[in-house]
């Protein structure tokens, strides 16, 4: 039973999430690793820093340990700012986020991004690559080259409390991992027992699945075609993708009509999108997106197919299908048989 159309695509949505599974733990896993070094900063807490450790270390990004408290000798500021704008309502503000001290620890000077006027002598914060434009702004007016060959490589950020994102960073973590699993769970679920797939879920609302699942597989065989995601057999629709299934049958449709969705960025037009709108007499939507073409000759040529269908869109139509949907249906099923029986 589950080696036709149906089988198939619960088939391809089981692999997909196994995909996804991957992903997501892989995805857990760089991100853990990312986090990894401020988790054991924070966890051994702030090391003390001293000239020699800090004249050694060449590289701050590959230091594990590099939360760390400095004492200098002496600290002077370099005048030196960082700003941050913001703008809400047209009204643009800006505000210090901090200012560049230098500070001598033994024989060399240690530039420390500090809170807006914290001289100090000792700091706790992140050792960092001093950005190069920090050295130019203190140095190019100075003619005494020395002071410069005895500035450190590395610069102590801080500005901010180390690690307080830490609990959002492993929260986002726990959240990828847990996700990747249910993937995985889900995949395996559906490959061992095809029946847990929403899409046999969707379709068992119109039968037992050993006479549907057949006969739509049979349909399928027969001739298809596909539409804006949906595939369209002699008696169904069915829609089915990782994110939803979605099933109708074709003489339940009761109302169609195109979907017109005007696009703009800042109140500048960028593009019109179309989609087809099925509804059914279970109160079911199914939406497909198509080109504009598309969806005017499947309307065309489902109307000439079912004439007793309600078409075009209307409020008082979406008004009176929301709120008497059993009396719609009714309404249509009494124009078909009216009109299959002034054929007779």
């Amino acid at each position: 039973m589950w080696h036709g159309f149906i089988g198939q695509r619960i088939a391809a949505t089981a692999k997909t999430l196994h995909y996804v599974g991957v992903v997501l733990l892989l995805a857990a896993l760089v991100f853990g690793l990312a986090c990894a070094r401020t988790f054991i900063n924070v966890m051994k807490g702030p090391t003390q820093f001293d000239e020699i450790r800090l004249a050694s270390i060449t590289n701050p990004a590959v230091e594990l340990h590099n939360y760390a408290t400095i004492q200098g000798l002496s600290t002077i500021s370099t005048e030196i700012t960082s700003t941050e704008k913001t703008t809400s309502n047209g009204v643009t503000s800006q505000r210090t986020t901090g200012e560049y001290m230098g500070t001598i620890v033994g024989k060399h000077i240690l530039f420390v991004k500090a809170k807006p006027g914290q001289i100090a002598t000792t700091y706790t914060g992140e050792i960092v690559p001093l950005p190069s434009d920090i050295k130019k702004q203190v140095f190019s007016n100075m003619e005494d080259q020395d002071l410069e060959a005895m500035t450190l490589p590395v610069m102590l950020d801080a500005t901010g409390i180390y690690g307080h994102d830490l609990i959002l960073a492993y929260v986002a973590v726990g959240v990828l991992m847990l996700s990747g699993l249910w993937a995985f769970i889900q995949s395996k679920r559906r490959t061992e027992t095809p029946e847990s797939d929403p899409l046999c879920r969707a379709l068992s609302v119109y039968g037992p699945l050993v006479s549907v699942v057949p006969q739509i597989d049979g349909e399928f065989r027969a001739g298809n075609s596909v539409l804006g995601g949906a595939t369209f057999t002699l008696n169904w629709v069915i829609v089915c993708s990782l994110g939803r299934s979605l099933v109708m049958r074709r003489d339940e449709i009761i109302w169609a009509y195109k979907k017109r969705t005007r696009h703009s960025v800042n109140f500048i037009p960028t593009g019109t999108s179309f989609a087809i709108i099925l509804r059914d007499a279970r109160g079911k939507l199914v939406e497909l997106s198509a080109s504009e073409q598309q969806v005017d000759s499947y309307l065309s040529s489902l109307e000439r197919q079912t004439p007793w269908v309600v078409f075009g869109y209307d409020s008082k139509l979406e008004k009176h299908y929301n709120k008497q949907r059993q009396g719609f249906a009714q309404a249509v099923i009494e124009r078909k048989t009216a009109m299959n029986t002034a054929r007779v």
